[in-house]
């Protein structure tokens, strides 16, 4: 018995020896184990918002995926980790690529925009996908490893535009149809009623500007009155007594014609009857009427350039009273 007890204890002693040595051995390894960067934990969540019509796809067509990723801060999404546009698999070609990121306090949401389109050709309905994706997240940090966010293919039916072969699709050829012509019949009474606007606004602004007398009704006494001392006003030669004399013959020579006779001051109530057109002038003739006489019978001197400008513009003004247009 004694012996029994002896060997137990020598047993236990061992063990514990044993263990003494395991742990002291192992103790290095732990402490390196701590000391290498420890990869971060953080999920990833993936959203993905696939075409809404599974079915009736034909060639040409374009079919757009939304990916939604809220990834960490620790997380980010490089340009060169998205799927490259023009890239091509299975008869589908990614034809667009957009991305677009929001901050916030503790994630980023990252939105990618794909956009695919057909390109496949067959003859019978057929099952295609879209492709998987793989979108890599680096780490922001020596100690955050590099994490994947997965999007899964999506699968939809594929649908030829013409089942069979030429002769099938020479049985379904339909006639031209002819376009139907836009009714422009409104229009063009608009544009003929703005062209007559037109054509009248700007025959009424010669009417009225023109000095010429080769119009209907613009050949008037005192239009050419008007052209008479505008010619006399534009010359270079001085303007002396005996022109100022041949501008108030000019205007007298108006005034005689439209009277009918030799006109005087005193005449100027019966030409005001006889051409009731000029009544707005009254005044401005009575003082052309005194102003000839004090030309013909003053000896003072005056200034018969200024005279002569006054007179063009007098011989104007009648000229619009003459046209009806003043």
């Amino acid at each position: 018995m004694p012996n029994q007890i002896s060997n137990m204890t020598r047993f236990r002693a061992l063990q514990r020896l044993l263990l003494v040595a395991s742990l002291s051995c192992s103790a290095p390894a732990v402490m390196a184990e701590e000391a290498q960067p420890v990869a971060s934990t953080a999920a990833l969540t993936v959203k993905v918002t696939d075409p809404a019509a599974s079915s009736g796809v034909h060639i040409g067509d374009v079919l757009s995926r939304t990916v939604v990723v809220y990834a960490p801060t620790a997380y980010t999404l490089a340009d060169n980790a998205l799927p490259k546009k023009g890239s091509k698999h299975d008869g589908i070609e990614l034809v667009d690529v957009v991305l677009q990121t929001q901050s916030a306090s503790d994630h980023t949401q990252y939105t990618l925009q794909l956009s695919y389109q057909v390109f496949a050709v067959s003859t019978y309905p057929s099952v295609m996908h879209l492709p998987a994706e793989k979108l890599t997240f680096s780490g922001a940090s020596a100690t955050t490893t590099a994490t994947t966010a997965e999007v899964p293919a999506w699968g939809f039916w594929f649908s030829p535009l013409v089942t069979g072969g030429t002769a099938t699709a020479k049985k379904n050829l339909q006639p031209e149809f002819k376009t139907p012509l836009i009714d422009s019949h409104a229009d063009q009474q608009r544009l003929g009623l703005f062209l007559t606007l037109l054509i009248a606004s700007l025959a009424a602004l010669l009417y009225i500007n023109a000095d010429g007398h080769w119009l209907p009704f613009m050949g008037g006494a005192f239009a050419r009155a008007h052209r008479q001392l505008k010619r006399l006003a534009k010359s270079s030669r001085p303007k002396t007594a005996a022109e100022e004399k041949k501008a108030l013959v000019y205007l007298h020579q108006a005034f005689n014609q439209h009277y009918g006779a030799n006109i005087f001051a005193r005449d100027i109530e019966e030409f005001m009857r006889l051409r009731p057109g000029f009544q707005g002038m009254q005044q401005q003739i009575t003082q052309f009427f005194e102003a000839s006489n004090q030309s013909l019978y003053d000896v003072k001197t005056r200034d018969s350039r200024q005279v002569i400008e006054h007179l063009l513009q007098l011989s104007k003004q009648l000229r619009d009273c003459e046209r009806g247009v003043a």
